[in-house]
């Protein structure tokens, strides 16, 4: 193990060089602006930023971008996010951000500025539009500041003008020249601080053992992120061209998935397990695991179709995420497709009563093991319900219950909508979850109050303004705006009929109700939902 103190400058130019890489089992970048400034505040106050740990691999893993015939033995394996972050700051483009386009968009969704005028914090700023119009030279980027001027003399020359400048259009009042020149100079001396790096020249598995106990300021990696890198190592090129671009075409589909998550469904596919301890050494080889990819990959493909003839469109709605990695199972073991209102059924009872609670892995091994020893689809479903209550009834109170709190709620409510074809209260009358004829990957329903919230403040004391008896499903195309006057004031103006009201399972004539009824109506709806949803999940059940 190796102690090396290298100057930001440096360890920026090794990343633009491609002295360094990244390898595969790697994520992108995921830190917000807001943290690319505090990283930029945190070395202008000299305050420390954490170590970095370099793998030197002897080449043994395969690169997220590979471009070029270089091929560095010194891979990055903690401080990815800062690395690229400091690159950010300088302006210059990592070698493993492939693509030119995206990096520029990066420079300017990561614009962040020096603020010379600034004579209390913040001095650093995510510039704005506001920020970005303003006349003059009082918000600097920090690329300009930290850019690395080949002669010394060009450098000091530069600033010394940028600093006269500065005080010609009037800024930094109370300051003369070279006291502005000292405040820039203290900004760009930032490229010459120094971080620590830490040398390791493990194998894989224990590079990646060290990366998931370290709690750096990124990512936390999880024990799947671990089996992925050793998924990458035996598979040269898989994870990058592969399984990382089908991350991509679920995201476009409308399920924006954690990459844990699908690789979970992999083993549960593949060996009826997701405890990886348990799973044998030889599962992670080609010949073993690009088989359970391939059927994934196809039962993936088929649970989406089946869920979008729901209106489940994106995972965006859904109140747990666990019980996919069992749907996807299910797919792949029974071709049976005339069935899937019964797996459906099940997701939505196992979401309801929190199947995967508390020990998930547990629970997911036990119903993959079901699953695997059904004969059937609809055994397979009986197996499964009989590991949970499932059989009490939706009542009201499900429904008054605050739609903010109630994940299962809001969903069988879009659910419900949704099965009912009921039209959109924007002026186009587009379906619930269509753009025209087209259903619309990724929508996300938005919730609006019946009663608004402040034509009822100080009205009702019961507590159920925010019941999810008083919620409609929109989509987010319209955009209501919501006044203290009576539920009459937006139907009116958004032409809202008696047939979309009806589709919401809305009494049209609750626009008369007066306020101190309101209680009374919010108990009915809810009583009607309750019923609808029973009604909807027997259907399911019953195929």
């Amino acid at each position: 193990m190796g102690y090396e103190q290298t100057k930001l400058l440096e360890l920026v130019e090794r990343a633009v060089s491609h002295r360094w890489s990244i390898p595969e089992f790697q994520r992108g970048f995921v830190w917000k602006p807001t943290q690319v400034r505090d990283l930029a505040e945190s070395l202008w106050l000299d305050y420390p930023i954490g170590s970095l740990l370099v793998w030197n691999s002897g080449h043994q893993a395969q690169e997220r971008v590979a471009v070029d015939a270089q091929r560095p033995s010194q891979w990055l394996v903690d401080g990815q996010q800062r690395t690229t972050a400091l690159c950010v700051l300088f302006g210059r483009k990592p070698y493993w951000w492939a693509s030119a386009d995206e990096w520029n968009k990066t420079l300017k969704r990561y614009d962040i500025r020096f603020d010379v005028d600034a004579k209390q914090p913040p001095y650093f700023w995510v510039a704005n539009a506001g920020i970005r119009r303003a006349k003059g030279s009082r918000y600097i980027r920090l690329s300009e500041l930290l850019v690395l001027d080949t002669q010394k003399e060009q450098d000091q020359r530069h600033l010394t003008d940028m600093a006269r400048e500065i005080k010609a259009q009037g800024l930094c009042d109370g300051m003369d020249a070279m006291e502005v020149f000292t405040r820039l100079d203290r900004v760009r001396k930032i490229r010459e601080k120094e971080i620590v790096t830490v040398t390791v020249d493990h194998e894989l598995e224990d590079v990646v053992e060290i990366f998931s106990r370290l709690n750096s300021r990124g990512t936390r990696v999880t024990e799947a992120d671990i089996y992925l890198g050793v998924v990458a190592a035996r598979n040269p090129k898989w994870v990058r061209d592969t399984f990382l671009p089908y991350l991509q075409t679920l995201m476009e589909a409308g399920f924006d998935l954690n990459p844990n998550l699908l690789f979970r469904t992999i083993t549960g596919v593949g060996e009826k397990k997701t405890r990886f301890k348990e799973i044998p050494d030889t599962f992670w080889n080609p010949e073993n695991i690009v088989p359970a990819w391939d059927r994934t990959r196809n039962a993936w493909k088929r649970l989406v179709a089946r869920f979008r003839e729901h209106g489940i469109l994106s995972n965006d709605i859904m109140p747990t995420e666990a019980a996919l990695v069992t749907m996807v199972s299910i797919i792949d073991k029974f071709h049976d497709d005339a069935q899937f209102n019964k797996a459906l059924y099940w997701f939505l009872q196992a979401s309801r009563f929190a199947r995967y609670s508390g020990s998930g892995t547990t629970s997911l091994d036990e119903d993959l093991r079901d699953v695997q020893a059904a004969a059937s689809l609809s055994e397979a479903i009986d197996k499964l319900l009989r590991r949970f209550r499932h059989d009490e009834p939706v009542d009201a109170e499900d429904f008054l219950r605050d739609y903010g709190d109630s994940r299962f709620g809001r969903f069988i409510l879009y659910l419900l909508v949704y099965k009912n074809k009921a039209l959109d209260w924007d002026e186009h009358s587009h379906r619930i979850g269509f753009e025209g004829v087209e259903v619309l990957a990724d929508f996300r329903p938005q919730w609006h109050h019946i009663f608004p919230t402040k034509y009822l403040e100080g009205q009702s004391n019961s507590g159920l303004v925010d019941a999810l008896a008083n919620i409609a499903v929109i989509g987010p195309a319209i955009n209501i705006r919501i006044s203290a006057k009576a539920p009459m004031d937006y139907v009116t103006r958004y032409k809202i009929t008696t047939e979309k009201l009806g589709q919401q399972f809305i009494d049209p004539q609750f626009t008369s109700v007066p306020i101190t009824e309101y209680d009374a109506w919010v108990r009915l709806r809810a009583d009607r939902l309750a019923k609808e949803a029973n009604t909807f999940l027997a259907e399911l059940r019953n195929g």
